[in-house]
């Protein structure tokens, strides 16, 4: 190979890897796009701050369940710096009583009761989990917390209690979410063993 030969070589190799460094670059920063609306309109929030963690999760979901504790310690570290939303994904293809379970949530939050429900489902995971029929059991849980039973009875079988359900699994279908728990730190997935290091990052 003469001279020209290897510096037309030299340029050609250059410009093929110049064109793949683009293009890497280019998906990793699609990858780290945030997804400006995936808090949806924050129906469950709590807490307040400039950073906003959103989690899907599946009241039935064991892994969901076992991070409830280090979740709770997260955030009380960073309380008044940060927003906590929940979302629900009910994987009802391998949870049958999770779609009901968080009808169960919206109806106590229809009484100002989200939060105290959502702790409720959780500690008694193992309790209604394997049930044919839990709602005698959730009806239970209801009376414990304060909550209206007819009230509660009528809208945990609503249509309008099934749509709020509906549009954040619509959420979660849109934006490819596959299990539970999934989290998104200002709108950047994160997996739970990372929160610490990103929230750190954004509340310094």
């Amino acid at each position: 190979m003469n001279t020209k030969s290897i510096m037309i070589f030299a340029v050609v190799t250059l410009g093929v890897l110049l064109g793949m460094g683009g293009l890497l670059w280019q998906f990793g920063n699609t990858a780290e796009k945030p997804i400006v609306d995936i808090a949806g309109e924050m129906r469950y929030k709590i807490g307040s701050g400039g950073v906003i963690l959103v989690e899907f999760s599946d009241f039935q979901c064991p892994a969901c369940q076992a991070v409830q504790a280090p979740l709770k310690q997260i955030l009380a570290k960073y309380s008044g710096k940060m927003q906590f939303v929940y979302r629900d994904f009910p994987l009802t293809n391998i949870h049958k009583n999770a779609q009901i379970a968080a009808q169960v949530a919206e109806a106590a939050y229809q009484q100002g009761k989200f939060w105290e429900m959502h702790d409720k489902l959780f500690e008694t995971q193992k309790e209604w989990s394997g049930l044919t029929d839990p709602r005698e059991k959730f009806g239970v849980y209801a009376a414990e917390l304060g909550v209206e039973k007819d009230k509660f009875e009528t809208d945990m079988e609503s249509q309008v209690t099934k749509d709020v359900v509906s549009v954040d699994i619509l959420a979660a279908t849109r934006y490819r979410i596959s299990g539970t728990p999934t989290f998104y730190v200002n709108g950047v997935k994160t997996e739970f063993g990372q929160l610490e290091i990103r929230l750190q990052q954004l509340t310094k």
